[in-house]
């Protein structure tokens, strides 16, 4: 069975290439992977991920894992000197759960004590864990229309289907009815999502796992789940309980392309944009830690021009009516020879102006001991100078994640 095939992971860092021979050769990446890449690639030449190099393939700014038949490649962000992947899964990891975006819990029942960090298993953990909540507080009913076969009148006599199929069996009836039972569109989806972890994870604890679930689980309509199942979903005060495995199995369902030419083969990519994961990492971060001094605002859109609007990743608004805010926004990216982006500058110029903010910031991993730098608009705001500070942080401490990182961020603000 294909649960038992051999597994092997392999872990690059974002914006870094992989190929089976030339330059960027990996003993790991073979030229069937490429293959299966190129074929995805070709299907869905929008896909932000990846893009095609000679024999292999070079990764973007997302970070995550992608699942292709018995190989997971765990792509990862890099900040700094460290190259070491551990290092780097783990910060990963915690970003995630620090966002919400990874929680993987033992469930009571059923404690899972995974060994590995693979991001996949976790994911997948995580699923088997909220089917288990759900499995042990029991699962809903709803109602639903059918129709078929009845032995008894219940319903409505379909006349049309009844006269073609009961010319013989007239002590039959086929109706349309309404039943009140389990097998309905939630659970639908979850039995498939459950499935599809069965068919990818190479976790005996998982397979064990899956494997009580499906016993438990209610006979259902199979379905090929696309996102307007999802979109037919409306959540009330019943189904709520639903809310996260529902939207882990979105994530792993709709993520999940088969192979093109044999349909045997699944690619599955959960990743993330590290340019939006370290924006809402520095967000929950500084939130969690803020004094009484500030109100922390993320993400606050505002009209610019026409239609137009404009978004700074977070606003810090004084409770001190005679205070200044101050406008962050992060950049998970490196700034050479210490010198920002114009478009970077121009950027801040315009927040300085519209939030009336007389100090921006520019945050940024700190990845060769960059120091900090401010600098002053030559154009001033209501005849009074605003600038905007280049800040550096540093994501590691000690080969770990710097748990002082909010800590260092309020220090900068407190000296603009």
């Amino acid at each position: 069975m294909s649960n038992f095939r051999q597994h092997r992971v392999i872990q690059v860092f974002e914006h870094s290439s992989i190929a089976y021979k030339g330059k960027h050769k990996h003993e790991q990446f073979t030229e069937s992977l490429f293959t299966a890449f190129e074929k995805y690639y070709n299907s869905n030449e929008a896909t932000p991920f990846f893009s095609m190099i000679p024999y292999g393939v070079r990764f973007n700014q997302y970070v995550g894992a992608i699942h292709l038949g018995s190989t997971t490649i765990e792509v990862l962000p890099k900040a700094g000197k460290e190259n070491d992947p551990k290092i780097w899964q783990v910060v990963l990891l915690q970003m995630l759960k620090t966002c919400h975006l990874l929680i993987a819990k033992a469930t009571g029942l059923a404690p899972l004590r995974l060994r590995s960090n693979d991001i996949l298993d976790l994911y997948f953990e995580w699923y088997l864990n909220e089917l288990d909540y759900l499995i042990r507080r029991g699962l809903i009913k709803k109602y639903r229309q059918a129709e078929g076969q009845q032995n008894v009148l219940k319903g409505t006599i379909d006349f049309p289907k009844h006269i073609e199929k009961n010319l013989i069996h007239q002590e039959r009836f086929f109706t349309r009815f309404t039943s009140y039972d389990q097998d309905h569109l939630i659970h639908q989806i979850l039995f498939q999502g459950l499935l599809l972890v069965e068919r990818i994870s190479t976790s005996s604890l998982l397979r064990d796992q899956i494997g009580r679930q499906k016993l438990c689980f209610p006979e259902v309509k199979s379905i090929q789940v696309t996102d307007h199942h999802f979109n037919q979903i409306r959540m009330d005060r019943k189904n709520q309980p639903y809310q996260k495995a529902l939207e882990i199995a979105k994530l792993i369902l709709l993520n999940t392309r088969p192979d093109i030419s044999h349909g045997k083969q699944d690619l599955l990519a959960i990743m993330f944009d590290m340019n939006s994961l370290w924006e809402e990492y520095v967000y929950r971060i500084i939130r969690r830690t803020s004094d009484d001094n500030w109100t922390i605002h993320p993400q606050v859109r505002d009209r610019f021009w026409e239609h137009k609007s404009i978004r700074p990743d977070i606003v810090l608004k004084p409770k001190d009516q005679n205070g200044s805010p101050i406008v962050i926004d992060t950049k998970w990216k490196t700034v050479e020879d210490e010198q920002p982006n114009d478009a970077d500058l121009k950027q801040m110029f315009v927040y300085n102006h519209h939030w009336k903010c007389r100090q921006s910031i520019l945050l940024y991993p700190r990845t060769k001991g960059q120091n900090d730098i401010r600098g002053t608009y030559h154009l001033p705001m209501d005849d009074k100078t605003h600038s905007c500070k280049l800040a550096f942080v540093d994501v590691l401490y000690d080969n770990h994640l710097n748990q002082q990182l909010a800590t260092e961020i309020f220090k900068k603000i407190d000296a603009c």
